[in-house]
């Protein structure tokens, strides 16, 4: 699950995954000030790298945005990420080039030179193709990964935060619902889109408006974040988002 929250936002939604499972095990609960506390202390019952690092964190009780920002940039989350690639479930993303536009026309142009006038004009249409491809960009997903996005659903709680992230909502419900938590402790999550979403609507990766404030987290995914790395930028998740950021909704790109 956490693998289907890092593909479809990002390290912060792989983390709000993993803390979703726990809260749904009942190894972790929340009051409602928004203050996470272990259930246990010997750290049992965790089920991936992940949900271990975070039972690590909560010897004392801890704020669920920090929860969530602390596990979204861990080497766990980063392992994870590289997991992901080597699936060839995700690649690195590639920015869009300003011109990306132009290349199609001059290979129209190309081929109507080369039919009318001088066929040798036909040789540089390749190359105006290639370039094309290579220009227009591509996102932090695989059409594999895309696929597996595209054939996951929400069945259960934990499966509507990775898809949805504890921002969302499902069915016109605030997943936050399903929890049992209060706006006011999710509220500090970067929201970020979908990517399967965006990918649909023929839209890239990039921000979408907050869930709360950026002020403690970013979103995952660089807001785009592919690159394992974690900064906060204004491409995926709310205005927030980073390699390793936190979020809900929130980016590897």
């Amino acid at each position: 699950m956490e693998e289907i929250g890092y593909l479809t936002a990002g390290p912060g939604r792989a983390a709000e995954t993993a803390l979703a499972r726990l809260i749904d095990a009942g190894l972790v609960r929340v009051s409602r000030e928004g203050l996470v506390s272990a259930v246990h202390q010997d750290g049992q019952g965790a089920a991936t790298s992940v949900e271990r690092q975070i039972l690590a964190q909560l010897r004392t009780a801890v704020r669920f945005e920090l929860v969530v920002q602390s596990a979204a940039y861990s080497s766990e989350v980063q392992w994870l990420h590289r997991q992901l690639h080597l699936r060839k479930l995700m690649q690195l993303p590639r920015r869009r080039g300003e011109s990306w536009w132009a290349y199609p026309v001059i290979a129209v142009v190309l081929v109507l030179l080369g039919v009318v006038y001088w066929p040798v004009f036909l040789v540089g249409v390749p190359v105006a193709v290639l370039l094309f491809f290579w220009t227009r960009g591509r996102g932090p997903l695989t059409k594999a990964g895309l696929q597996v996005l595209l054939q996951t659903t929400a069945h259960d709680r934990v499966h509507a935060v990775a898809l949805h992230g504890f921002c969302g909502r499902l069915d016109g419900r605030p997943v936050a619902d399903l929890f049992g938590l209060p706006q006011k402790v999710v509220k500090m999550l970067p929201r970020k889109p979908n990517r399967r979403q965006s990918s649909s609507d023929g839209g890239g990766h990039g921000a979408a408006a907050g869930c709360g404030s950026c002020g403690s987290g970013c979103g995952s995914n660089s807001c785009a974040s592919s690159s394992g790395g974690s900064s906060c930028s204004s491409s995926s998740g709310s205005s927030c988002s980073s390699g390793g950021g936190c979020g809900g909704g929130g980016g590897g790109d």
